[in-house]
């Protein structure tokens, strides 16, 4: 069995103009909590908002905590950020090797996002094998590559290199189809968690959806086979905080008293791109 010792977050409604790292290290020593950072075998950063194309932001991260022994990096999942690298995580301290991973979710929007369309924050997380309140049960994901143009950032991969003009033009900055996109997604990953539910004969006593604004709150309540009471809704209003919404709401549900011992969590994460997730978590008593 795979643990979350701890899991803290920081969510920040104004751009806070620093790089996402930054943002991170912020709440990483409330995480570790006199932990020895030595003892961190592994440190795994989600973002699509990493502070360099090259080297990896978890790099940064691991250099700024005194990670020596971790090996590190990132990854991009989009809006599943975060539940990717709890999968991630969660298999490295299965296969034995590894004891301690450090599961962090970041995003600083300052540098691509000029229409105020996201909310920069973090998540940080604790694996562990050692016992503790919270454990993972179960992770999915899907992904749907075709809806690329849906959600994207047109330029600065090797497709479209930058360039002075792309730059005046903007292309290196976040691009909508529109907002109706997030509602679309909502409601498939409603669907998708009916299903996946049905499939395990589970039904979980709290839902923690991802948050991209209150229609698509509203679109995935209502595709759901659940009940609403069961739904974390503090977050119905906010701007999506993209790989970092996930740990975020979960931390804020722990927080609020939202999640109670005994309880079984079912944590839904969906965006554009498009993909999805869906992550099943014990409260133990």
């Amino acid at each position: 069995m795979v643990y979350i010792k701890s899991i803290k977050h920081t969510y920040k409604e104004k751009k806070t103009e620093v790089r996402a790292s930054e943002v991170a290290l912020s709440i990483t020593d409330s995480v570790l909590n006199g932990i020895d950072p030595k003892s961190i075998d592994a440190v795994i950063c989600a973002s699509v908002t990493k502070d360099y194309v090259y080297p990896a932001t978890s790099c940064i991260l691991a250099g700024h905590i005194g990670a020596v022994n971790a090996f590190s990096y990132d990854i991009e999942t989009d809006f599943t950020g975060f539940l990717s690298a709890l999968k991630i995580g969660q298999a490295f301290i299965e296969s034995k090797h590894y004891k301690n991973v450090l599961v962090i979710s970041t995003e600083s929007f300052y540098a691509c996002d000029d229409n105020d369309m996201f909310a920069d924050g973090a998540a940080v997380a604790l694996l562990t094998n050692e016992k503790s309140d919270l454990s993972i049960d179960f992770i999915d994901f899907e992904a749907d590559g075709s809806k690329l143009e849906e959600c994207y950032i047109p330029m600065g991969g090797a497709r479209t290199p930058y360039t002075k003009e792309g730059v005046t033009n903007k292309e290196h900055y976040i691009k909508i189809k529109d907002n109706s996109v997030f509602v679309e997604n909502a409601k498939n990953a409603a669907l998708y968690v009916n299903n996946k539910l049905k499939e395990k004969n589970i039904t979980p006593n709290a839902i923690i959806p991802s948050y991209s604004g209150i229609e698509a709150h509203n679109a995935f309540k209502d595709a759901l086979d659940i009940d609403e009471s069961k739904i974390y809704s503090k977050m119905k209003d906010a701007k999506s905080s993209i790989s970092a919404t996930s740990g975020i709401n979960i931390s804020m549900a722990l927080e609020d008293g939202f999640i109670k011992k005994g309880d079984i969590i079912a944590v839904c994460a969906y965006g554009s791109g498009t993909t999805k997730s869906l992550a099943l978590l014990n409260y133990e008593v």
